[in-house]
C-alpha cells in the first residue's frame, strides 16, 4: 500500500505538472508551441487511468485513448521543433502518416472495447506486466502499443537529430552568434526521446513489476517534460530561418551569380565599420548596413574562403581580440577582451580562440609577450 500510496503521489505531481505546463505554454503566445501544448495536455489524460487504478477506480473509456496517446506522445515533440524556424507550421499529407500508428492503435482499442465486453477490470499490478494471464487481447493491444513506442524512440531521435543538423547548418548562415540560438539543446532532445523510447520498450520485459525501477522512470518522465518546457521558454523565436534561407535560395537561383571584387570589397566595409562587434549581428542586419543582398553577401563571404556568416564574424573578432590582449593592461584580467571583441559568451571566445590560434588567450599574450 506503502508503494501505491508513492506512485499515486508521484502521479498526481505528474498530472499537475502537465496542466500548469500546458497553460503557461498558452500564455506565451507563440503559435510554433501548439504542439508542444497538444503533448502536455495528452500527457494529462495518459496518467489519469493509472492514478484512479491506484485506489481501484477503473475509468474503462480511458483505455479507449491511453494507447494513442502514448502513441502520439513522440510525434508531437517531433512536429514542435521542426516548427520551430518555419512561419506557418502546417501538417503536410505525407507528414499526417506520422499519426497513423495512432490511429491504428486507437482503432485496435476500440475493437477490444466493443468485440470483447468481458474485458476483465486490471489491477495496478497489472499494467506492465509483460502479458496478463486470461486477457490475450488486452496483453496484444498492449504489446503492439509498447513496440511501437520502442521503435518511435529510435525513429524519432534520429528524425530529431537531423532537424538538429539542418538548423544548425541554417543558423551559422545566419547569424553570428549561436549562444543564445544554439542548436545543441536539439540534439539532446534526440538523446532523451531515443532514451523515452527505450525505456517505455522495457515494458515489453516486465521491467516495471518492480516499484523502485517503476517510479524512476515516472520521474524521468517529469523531467524530460520540463526539459522541454524549459528550452520552449528560455529558447528565442527563430521562425526567421526558413524565410531567410528560402529567400537567399530563391534570389541565388533567380539571379547571375556575382562574385565581384565589388562583393569582396563590402567585406572590408564590413571590417571597418567594425560591425562584428555588434555581439548578434545578422545576415539580415549587415546585408542592410552593407547595401549588398543577402545571397550576394554569403557568396562573397565563401569567395573569401569563410563556410558561412557565424564563421567570417568570428575570425574578424578573433583577430580584433588578439589586439586587445596584446595591449591589455595588468590590471584587468582577460575576460575583459571577451565583450570588447563582440562575444557574448565567455566559453565561446575560448573555444573559437583556440579553434583559429591552437592557443587559449593566456598561451598566445604569454608567446606574444616573450617575443
Amino acid at each position: 500500500m506503502t508503494f501505491a500510496i508513492l506512485f499515486f503521489i508521484l502521479l498526481i505531481i505528474y498530472l499537475s505538472f502537465s496542466v500548469t505546463l500546458a497553460f503557461l505554454i498558452v500564455a506565451q503566445k507563440r503559435k510554433s508551441l501548439l504542439y508542444l501544448f497538444l503533448f502536455f495536455l495528452l500527457q494529462v489524460f495518459y496518467v489519469m487511468s493509472p492514478a484512479f487504478a491506484v485506489f481501484k477506480i477503473h475509468l474503462v473509456y480511458l483505455r479507449l485513448v491511453v494507447g494513442p496517446i502514448k502513441v502520439i506522445l513522440t510525434p508531437l515533440i517531433f512536429f514542435y521543433i521542426k516548427g520551430l524556424t518555419q512561419k506557418e507550421n502546417r501538417i503536410s499529407l505525407k507528414e499526417s502518416l506520422h499519426f497513423l500508428p495512432a490511429l491504428v492503435v486507437f482503432i485496435l482499442s476500440l475493437i477490444m472495447y466493443f468485440g470483447y465486453p468481458d474485458w476483465k477490470i486490471l489491477s495496478l499490478n497489472d499494467i506492465y506486466k509483460i502479458k496478463v494471464e486470461g486477457n490475450f487481447h488486452y496483453t496484444f493491444l498492449v504489446t503492439v502499443t509498447r513496440l511501437i513506442v520502442f521503435f518511435q524512440g529510435i525513429f524519432y531521435a534520429l528524425m530529431i537529430y537531423k532537424l538538429f543538423k539542418k538548423n544548425d547548418f541554417s543558423m551559422r548562415q545566419i547569424v553570428s552568434d549561436l549562444s543564445r540560438q544554439s542548436m545543441l539543446w536539439i540534439r539532446y532532445t534526440a538523446i532523451l526521446v531515443g532514451i523515452r523510447g527505450l525505456t517505455t520498450g522495457a515494458e515489453l520485459f516486465g521491467a516495471y513489476s518492480v516499484p523502485a525501477v517503476f517510479m524512476v522512470y515516472y520521474i524521468f518522465l517529469i523531467g524530460f517534460s520540463f526539459y522541454i518546457f524549459f528550452q520552449a521558454i528560455v529558447q528565442p523565436d527563430i521562425s526567421f530561418v526558413s524565410h531567410t534561407m528560402q529567400e537567399m535560395a530563391d534570389n541565388q537561383n533567380g539571379a547571375e551569380s556575382k562574385e565581384s571584387n565589388t562583393d569582396l570589397d563590402k567585406l572590408e566595409v564590413f571590417k571597418q565599420k567594425q560591425l562584428f562587434l555588434k555581439y548578434d549581428i545578422t545576415l539580415q542586419e549587415a546585408s542592410d548596413e552593407l547595401l549588398i543582398p543577402k545571397y550576394r553577401l554569403t557568396q562573397a563571404i565563401k569567395t573569401a574562403g569563410y563556410p558561412n556568416f557565424y564563421a567570417f564574424v568570428n575570425a574578424q573578432r578573433i583577430e580584433y581580440s588578439k589586439e586587445l590582449l596584446l595591449n591589455l593592461p595588468r590590471n584587468l584580467a582577460l575576460e575583459s577582451v571577451v565583450a570588447d571583441s563582440g562575444f557574448q559568451s565567455k566559453s565561446t571566445f575560448y573555444r573559437v580562440f583556440k579553434e583559429s590560434t591552437g592557443l587559449t588567450p593566456k598561451e598566445y599574450k604569454d608567446m606574444k609577450s616573450s617575443c
